[in-house]
């Protein structure tokens, strides 16, 4: 039997893993979305079109005009016959897209949970009102404002916007003179929205993979985040699966604890955490899931479809087992800034029978840009091991034989 189902902003690998698992998708895309795709503008009109080819139906809309935003919501559930509205894209129109399904009938979740989780000023609010992994933080309305409040903090402080994603804004503030850049950084962006002040926290730090079915949290594993040079606080790698210890047990408790306070009933969720001195601190959660090829790493490494257990969950079945017990990483890629004068190796890394993947988005003439968020970096390449350290020794390997000049 084929149950409809409305998706907003759909990934492609969502229709068809929703198609799969026997959903009829109306999928509804907003076209001025091609600047936060990893497609970019000029790929962006034929990935539309490949969604297109794979939904039962296909809309565009302006999801900046709410009135238009929920007519069109409105109009799909009703035209498919629907019973359920879900968004697992990015944050931006997420909430919104709930409050109107829920005003259907119709949501996946409770609109509050995906505030909870996804807006980090109320995510921390929350976990302090509940005695859950309290730091201390500092809400300002406008980064302006910053420089009035780090004075209660003690340096190194972390800095951030509240409504922003991959790693964009994130400062490790060492000094005060730092704040007119980070300002400015954030006005490149047009942000001047609300932002956060939280103490540091020192330790390793990992990602949670999470599926909820019916409001029970299954940790599907935890990932080891491989941060880039600092003050920046972009990633430069991920490693799946740590393997099982008392640590990764606290921080999967704290993870359902998290899940469990927001209401959070069905779909992915992505939530940050610090190993501290003090135990696992959570740095931030989404209602969504990881970026950064993790749901490649977790299929690569344990054979467990995340994309396609995301509906077997709206349908309250059980999640499939994993099949290997293997360790894949993904490696961003970070070489000197300028102009690509040439490059040599990609192939022969491509070649290698670990190597599962290999981007590198740049031809010669190509300016390599200095990274400062995960849009800025210079591809990646994903790859697995039998354990960590294979994947490690592999890994010099890539590197031994890729070699870019720029001038």
């Amino acid at each position: 039997m084929v149950t409809p189902l409305v998706m907003v902003m759909p990934y492609k690998a969502f229709v068809k893993k929703a198609t799969q698992e026997g959903f009829a998708v109306s999928a509804i895309w907003d076209p001025s979305l091609a600047s936060v795709m990893p497609t970019g503008p000029a790929g962006f009109p034929a990935y539309l079109k490949e969604v297109e080819g794979l939904a039962e139906d296909f809309i565009l809309a302006d999801f900046t005009d709410a009135e238009e935003f929920a007519e069109t919501i409105e109009k799909a559930a009703a035209n498919s016959g629907a019973q359920q509205i879900y968004h697992v894209g990015q944050e931006t129109s997420m909430l919104a897209a709930y409050e109107i399904a829920d005003e259907l009938g119709k949501a996946v979740n409770p609109p509050r949970s995906i505030r909870l989780l996804n807006d980090k000023a109320e995510m921390r609010k929350l976990l302090t009102a509940h005695g859950l992994s309290s730091v201390q933080y500092a809400y300002a309305q406008r980064w302006q404002d910053v420089e009035s409040m780090i004075g209660d903090f003690r340096l190194p402080a972390i800095v951030k916007p509240t409504d922003l994603a991959g790693s964009r804004g994130v400062l490790k503030l060492t000094d005060r003179a730092q704040l007119a850049d980070w300002g400015r950084l954030l006005e490149s962006y047009d942000y001047t929205g609300p932002v956060l002040i939280e103490e540091f926290l020192d330790g390793p730090e990992f990602s949670v993979e999470s599926i909820s079915v019916r409001g029970e949290h299954h940790i599907i594993g935890i990932t080891r985040k491989i941060l880039g040079p600092p003050p920046s606080v972009v990633e430069a790698g991920h490693v799946h699966p740590v393997a099982e210890s008392s640590q990764t047990k606290a921080i999967a408790t704290l993870t359902r604890h998290l899940l469990r306070v927001t209401g959070y009933q069905n779909g992915p969720a992505h939530t940050e955490v610090i190993w501290t001195k003090r135990g696992p601190k959570i740095v931030e959660s989404q209602a969504r899931l990881g970026g950064d090829r993790i749901p490649q790493l977790v299929e690569m490494a344990t054979g467990f479809d995340i994309e396609r257990a995301i509906f077997r969950a709206l349908k309250g079945e059980a999640l499939d087992p994993k099949t290997r017990s293997d360790v894949a990483r993904v490696h961003y890629f970070s070489f000197k800034p300028g102009v690509l004068r040439s490059v040599d190796g990609l192939d022969a890394v491509r070649d290698l029978d670990f190597v599962a993947e290999l981007s590198f988005p740049f031809s010669p003439g190509d300016v390599i840009p200095e990274t400062v968020d995960s849009k800025t970096r210079h591809g990646y390449v994903t790859l697995s091991g039998k354990d960590e350290a294979e994947t490690e020794t592999r890994l010099e390997l890539i590197k031994s034989l890729v070699t870019v000049v720029t001038e």
